[in-house]
């Protein structure tokens, strides 16, 4: 007889032992499929699955991570109105700053300018506050038309 079909040994190594139920099939030597499939027809309740996201991941950097177009990425565990989406919990770093010298959380509409273009040099006093990204775009189409000055000073400070 197999031993994963005997409903007393699989309670006895899931819930008592509490092994996982890649470990049973690996030392059964089925597929993982099966043995949950007896799991459910045997009404063994299974375990959530507590994820190894954030500080649980084996691969965790301390929170800290880099885009592809140089932006630093901040892990936060409560939710905030800048992160991307529910699962995804990073900010972008300069939000951020910018939210902790002025005392508030920034809106939606806000959006933070590097001064000296640098992405990931995130010091106050190189960030400017923008009312909104279209204000922020104006401003960058007058640099490139040389109709306008370069921001030079952070409005934040």
């Amino acid at each position: 007889m197999k031993k994963y079909t005997d409903k007393d040994w699989l309670l006895d190594m899931y819930v008592t032992k509490e092994l996982s139920c890649a470990s049973i099939a690996k030392l059964c030597d089925v597929s993982l499929g099966l043995i949950h499939r007896y799991l459910v027809s045997f009404g063994i309740p299974r375990r959530k699955f507590e994820g190894r996201g954030g500080t649980k991941c084996s691969r965790w950097g301390g929170g800290r991570t880099r885009s592809k177009v140089g932006y630093i990425w901040i892990h936060i565990d409560e939710p905030h109105i800048h992160q991307i989406s529910a699962r995804h919990k990073y900010v972008p770093e300069q939000i951020l700053v910018v939210e902790d010298v002025i005392g508030r959380l920034l809106t939606k509409e806000e959006t933070v300018h590097h001064i000296n273009e640098v992405k990931d040099d995130n010091r106050p006093e190189n960030l400017y506050l923008f009312p909104s990204e279209s204000a922020h775009q104006r401003y960058h189409q007058k640099l490139r038309k040389g109709s306008g000055e370069p921001i030079t000073l952070s409005n934040i400070l």
